[in-house]
């Protein structure tokens, strides 16, 4: 059952092919059919937890946009702004393992999310809207879902919706780190959280250290800067200092894709029940982890009763920070 939509969220999600065995794809290699996109792992995370979360996309009219509109469905996912763009495909990626890393190749030149714009978003997407998540990645995947990324924070700010942004910064989706910044620069005036991680934010902001990398984000407009820093966890600014939250210790770690996502739903959880900043980056993080211990993007993110003794701990005691 869809649960009624809180949050708002565009992008594109494409048909993910994941060998069953380690190593680059080869003749007789054996796939796993899965979908992904940055907007759905994200949506998925919080719809497991609770909160529901309405899709804008488009998708072919082919059997991999039927697949990924059965996925997301069955994941509560309210999928009433998904489109069918006829004569252009549904985005494809392929994404293996080696030497203990993920790599991913993707078709999606031209793909039906490729057609998103503005006109896609009615006002009517805004109906019971608390929270509006953007991300990079759409942003670069053609110039009109870049408008569509900015119209949708700017409308967002109009309602006093608030918005969170993760860069998600692909090099092969951009000319180079210049480029995709002076796009964001666009989105930053309305962006309440941005969510960020340490080496994309350098890249980006040309900066050496992690106050300054802070200081440069608020300077270009954000509201606040969330930037996660690997296994020391998660910094967030509370007054004037920097704090750090730690994550929760994990035995082992399967594959990072999917892994900030899952981080971006667990903290906007935490701001949809008020929480301080430092609680909101530790259900992140609780969140994240999760994505950590699986192969697959969103597969392994919990449900509310698997999670829910540690978030109430977070929610009284505020979790650790370092």
């Amino acid at each position: 059952m869809t649960l009624p939509a809180r949050v708002l969220t565009a992008g594109e999600t494409m048909v993910l092919l994941d060998p069953l065995d380690d190593g680059a794809p080869s003749m007789g290699s054996r796939f796993d059919v899965r979908v992904a996109g940055a907007e759905t792992n994200y949506g998925i995370g919080l719809t497991r937890l609770g909160i529901g979360v309405r899709w804008v996309s488009k998708i072919g009219d082919d059997p991999f946009g039927g697949i990924i509109a059965e996925a997301l469905g069955d994941e509560d996912i309210d999928l009433g702004y998904l489109q069918r763009e006829p004569g252009a495909p549904t985005g494809v990626f392929f994404k293996w393992r080696s030497a203990g890393r993920s790599h991913v190749f993707y078709y999606r030149k031209g793909s039906a999310a490729s057609r998103l714009g503005p006109e896609d978003v009615p006002e009517g997407a805004f109906d019971g809207i608390a929270h509006v998540h953007l991300t990079g990645i759409t942003m670069a995947i053609s110039e009109s879902a870049g408008e569509l990324v900015v119209d949708l924070a700017r409308r967002a700010s109009q309602r006093s919706i608030t918005v969170s942004f993760d860069p998600n910064f692909r090099p092969a989706l951009w000319k180079s780190p210049r480029a995709a910044l002076d796009a964001h620069l666009c989105v930053l005036p309305y962006v309440d959280w941005y969510l960020c991680g340490l080496e994309e934010g350098h890249l980006l902001f040309g900066t050496g250290t992690e106050r300054r990398l802070v200081d440069a984000v608020e300077d270009a407009g954000a509201g606040n800067v969330v930037v996660r820093v690997g296994e020391r966890g998660v910094i967030v600014r509370e007054g004037a200092d920097l704090v750090t939250v730690a994550p929760p210790k994990l035995e082992s770690v399967l594959d990072e894709l999917g892994a900030g996502d899952g981080f971006a739903a667990g903290f906007t959880y935490g701001l949809l029940q008020g929480w301080a900043p430092h609680r909101c980056a530790q259900a992140g993080n609780l969140i994240a982890g999760a994505a950590l211990r699986g192969t697959g993007d969103w597969e392994t993110l919990p449900y509310l009763g698997e999670v829910q003794s540690d978030l109430q701990a977070i929610a009284t005691t505020g979790g650790r920070r370092g």
